[in-house]
């Protein structure tokens, strides 16, 4: 995808150098993704052409200040394509960029290209660590921001929680007009007993393409409780892998998204049962105007030794035009008898019974409109998991819907 010789500008020690170079010379070896593959089939990958984003290899300054609500109660960290810039420290938790780090660190092993390309080219790949038995107090909040036109950026973020710990994460993608590129991994490792709570925003602007994994692994006893909120974006995709690998283990994952004009928001999951007595609970809603299209699949892998798993799928989406178009594949793949799973997937315009109802009590259509996509909504956004940034994902929602309000439509 790029030439190895690129990581050589990155700073970094010779471990980390190695395994750069190691992983883009990989990565040349990898195709690139096509709509020829299951996982993204239905997506405008075939139209991504990478030769004209360049990777960013020199640090740049932070130009711009955001408010998210949360500074003032919150725990942050700046990065900007990629490179760590600023953050508060806590002695109740380890933060460093591996770049600085003398001695080798253990990091999962990539697979695919993209993310061999996502560590082979991060400038700062982020490493948090929750030590034995410590509940972080304070949300932490990473801020991803973004300062060069056609360029091709890659945040990576390693979080690491040892037993019985306890962190709230926020992390933002923040809006700015540019067209860049963003290649994003998310790691999580989430030691037996531990509990982390997860939340993403994508508020992208219009010209910019995503192509973001989140991966996690929960231990024994331990509980992901995560969720996506997304925007914007021109295209913009997240492939969600929850793997539950420790006996009680639990994974929930919602999301709520809402395309207009012709955005695409693209969703992959994967909730993987290794270990029995496992529960996974997934919840999407989205809502789509204009000529947007989201594609949501979905799969439910339950592995032989997996006895008494407990899994559920469910995505729904909303049509505000006869223009937008969604693409819903739930999947089961079972190899034990003793679960519990199921799946369900609906696409539908707003319900003409509901709509009636309330226009023949005198309210405006528009208002309507707006009345039943936010109750429709609600279902995610009461049950996202850093309460304190919920009023701020309401206002993102709002304005899309003020937007068409504006449009006339």
């Amino acid at each position: 995808m790029y030439p190895p010789e690129l990581t050589q500008q990155l700073e970094g020690h010779q471990w980390l150098q190695r395994l750069r170079e190691e992983l883009a010379i990989k990565a040349q070896n990898l195709d690139l993704p096509s709509i020829e593959e299951e996982e993204w089939r239905y997506s405008p990958i075939d139209q991504l052409e990478p030769e004209r984003f360049q990777p960013v290899v020199s640090k740049p300054a932070l130009n711009q200040e955001i408010d998210t609500q949360l500074s003032d109660s919150a725990l942050t960290i700046s990065m900007v394509d990629g490179f760590l810039l600023s953050y508060d420290e806590s002695e109740e938790y380890e933060i460093c960029s591996a770049s600085h780090i003398e001695n080798p660190v253990e990091l999962p092993t990539p697979t695919d290209l993209l993310s061999c390309t996502n560590l082979a080219f991060s400038p700062d790949p982020l490493m948090i660590r929750v030590p034995k038995g410590v509940h972080v107090t304070q949300p932490l909040v990473i801020n991803h921001y973004w300062q060069n036109d056609q360029a091709t950026s890659f945040p990576y973020v390693h979080i690491e929680l040892e037993e019985n710990s306890e962190l709230s994460v926020v992390e933002i993608f923040h809006q700015n007009e540019l067209s860049s590129l963003i290649v994003s991994g998310t790691k999580i490792l989430i030691g037996s007993g531990s509990n982390v709570r997860y939340q993403q925003i994508q508020n992208l602007g219009s010209r910019m393409w995503q192509l973001g994994a989140l991966d996690v692994t929960v231990g024994q006893q331990a509980n992901f409780n995560g969720a996506i909120a997304a925007v914007g974006g021109s295209y913009a995709r997240v492939k969600t892998n929850c793997r539950l690998s420790g006996r009680g283990a639990s994974g929930k994952v919602s999301a709520i998204y809402h395309g207009n004009e012709s955005q695409t928001l693209d969703f992959r999951t994967h909730q993987e049962h290794i270990a029995r007595d496992t529960l996974s609970d997934l919840l999407f809603k989205g809502v789509l105007d204009d000529e947007s299209t989201s594609i949501y699949t979905g799969l439910i892998q339950v592995h032989k030794g997996a006895a008494g798993s407990n899994a559920f799928q469910t995505n729904k989406t909303i049509k505000l035009s006869d223009q937008a178009w969604a693409e819903s594949v739930p999947n089961l793949e079972i190899e034990n008898n003793d679960v519990k799973c199921s799946h369900a997937s609906t696409v539908s315009p707003i319900d003409v019974d509901q709509r009636f109802y309330l226009e023949s009590r005198g309210i405006p259509t528009l208002e309507v409109d707006r009345l039943i996509v936010s109750g429709f909504l609600q279902e995610v956004v009461s049950q996202l998991p850093v309460g304190s940034i919920n009023g701020w994902i309401a206002h993102l929602l709002n304005e899309k819907l003020n937007a068409r309000d504006i449009d006339g439509e």
